[in-house]
């Protein structure tokens, strides 16, 4: 009986490399502990046979099985039945177990678990590696947090008992209270609580969605790192971009090139390459070639700049929008241009600065600053303030009714000019117009330029050409063949026309 003890004790120092990478170097002494029923060497095979509750302790490491198969000089061992290692505070169960000390490997299978104080693992194998401390399974596991609805599951899995890192790969899921993940490849970072995934993934958490090829996601701060394809998703907004960076702590979203944004609530959509959303004081910052989309009942205003700011009323909900920076327009209404721009919702009120134009079927106008006044989404009126003109082309180009004035309010219908109040030193340039009727047609003809200045006046337009003016104080003026018009009084003073700058349609808007 005491060559089976010293070949059983040999036995249990070659097993313990299972229970520590670290141990196989180490000239410890193993404890064989009271169980063990029976104890038979063959030395044909060179083996030794444990069986009945066979039990042994290393440096407070133990380990139980029904029955254990030793060879000395292969160096490895089989434990069979009810399993049970405990490594500290490791415990792992398994149906059988077998330990090769010269390559340093090992095998569990049958109903595998392992459990710690936080998370304990069920699959049907494990293979351990030593010298790495790695353990893997390939065929299905799932870890559980203990006392917790955290629980990741995979086919495969890798993970290292030490450290408390997990790597997952092929339908691996991670559920817990109110998220879930789906991904092709994860990374579980035990003591930051961090998720990194590899592949496209889908994760939900609470009314969230969140989908991206690679990133990662703290799992209890609810922050990520979202990049390729990313999206983010909540119940009043949309968000596509390269890459977006969700701090849940501090209520902030961060997205970087090719920026897609949509929030529902306030009908708007925002092309980009950087924004950044506040949601604790609901302020959204725009960037780097901003397309913005301000979607109204029965139109869109497109508005391009460098800079957008969006600010929200929280009384109201109702949004202010500042645009700064070579800003353009398209509307079907109008279309524009101007340095910066604010849009206040609850208004109804654009306001244009420095070197405005509004185009606008065939007029444009000018001033040093403009306002758009709407109702119900259609455009009201629009003011103009110093140095304020309206050009309307007739004749594609030969012509243009022109008028000028330190200020001009300018009323629109169905997107048309149909007549304008201008005040201080107001002066209008236009070619009345005749019909010469003859059998066979009916010929429009210019009868020649007519000049009126007025402290005030009010022009009535149809399609750029005028069709009565009402003076507020009597006016002088002078009227010139079409023959015979004097070249000064054909332009109102700084007259420009600018077709050019003209956006033509929204794809354009950048160019």
């Amino acid at each position: 009986m005491n060559l089976e003890k010293q070949f059983l004790t040999y036995a249990l120092f070659i097993s313990a490399f299972f229970l520590s990478h670290h141990l196989v170097a180490q000239n410890n002494v193993l404890n064989l502990l009271p169980g063990s029923k029976k104890a038979n060497y063959f030395e044909a095979n060179d083996l030794l046979k444990l069986e009945g509750d066979v039990i042994f302790e290393y440096q407070n490491n133990v380990m139980y099985c029904d029955s254990a198969y030793y060879y000395e000089k292969a160096q490895f061992i089989r434990g069979y039945g009810n399993v049970h290692i405990i490594k500290e505070n490791l415990n792992i169960f398994c149906d059988s177990a077998f330990f090769n000390a010269k390559a340093e490997r090992s095998k569990l299978w049958g109903r595998v678990k392992m459990r710690d104080g936080d998370y304990k693992l069920t699959t049907d194998s494990i293979d351990y590696d030593s010298a790495t401390g790695r353990a893997t399974y390939r065929n299905y596991g799932a870890i559980q947090k203990i006392n917790s609805k955290e629980r990741i599951t995979s086919k495969v899995g890798y993970f290292y008992p030490d450290t408390k890192n997990y790597y997952f790969q092929d339908s691996v899921r991670y559920t817990n209270d109110g998220l879930k993940m789906q991904t092709d490849t994860l990374q579980f970072d035990y003591s930051e609580h961090i998720s990194y995934f590899f592949g496209h993934t889908f994760i939900e958490k609470d009314s969230i969605d969140i989908q991206a090829n690679y990133g990662w996601f703290n799992t209890q701060t609810n922050e990520g790192y979202l990049h390729g394809n990313a999206m983010f998703k909540d119940p009043e907004k949309t968000l596509y971009a390269d890459t977006i960076i969700y701090i849940d702590r501090i209520q902030k979203i961060e997205a970087k090139h090719n920026v897609h944004f949509i929030e529902q609530k306030n009908n708007l959509r925002i092309q980009s390459n950087y924004l950044l959303k506040d949601e604790a004081s609901d302020e959204t910052f725009v960037s780097d070639c901003v397309l913005a989309q301000i979607i109204q009942e029965s139109d869109t205003i497109y508005i391009h700049s460098d800079t957008l700011s969006i600010l929200s009323d929280t009384i109201d909900s109702k949004q202010k929008l500042y645009a700064y920076y070579d800003v353009r327009i398209y509307n079907t209404q109008i279309q524009a241009k101007c340095d910066s721009l604010s849009y206040i919702e609850l208004e109804e009120l654009m306001t244009l600065y420095e070197q405005p134009i509004i185009w606008s079927d065939n007029a444009e106008l000018k001033g040093d600053s403009i306002q758009i006044h709407f109702t119900d989404s259609l455009i009201n009126h629009i003011d103009i303030y110093e140095n304020a003109s309206a050009v309307m082309e007739l004749d594609s180009g030969a012509l243009y009714n022109q008028i000028s004035g330190k200020s001009i309010i300018a009323l629109m219908e169905k997107g048309k000019l149909v007549k304008t109040d201008v005040k201080g030193t107001a002066t209008s340039i236009f070619y009345p117009e005749d019909e010469e009727i003859t059998d066979s047609s009916t010929i429009i003809k210019r009868m020649g330029l007519n000049k009126l200045e007025a402290s005030a006046l009010t022009v009535h337009l149809d399609s750029g050409e005028v069709k009565g003016i009402t003076y507020r104080t009597e006016p002088t003026g002078i009227f010139y063949p079409i023959d015979q018009i004097n070249e000064k009084d054909r332009w109102i003073k700084n007259f420009k026309w600018n077709p050019i700058l003209r956006p033509k349609d929204y794809s354009t808007l950048d160019n």
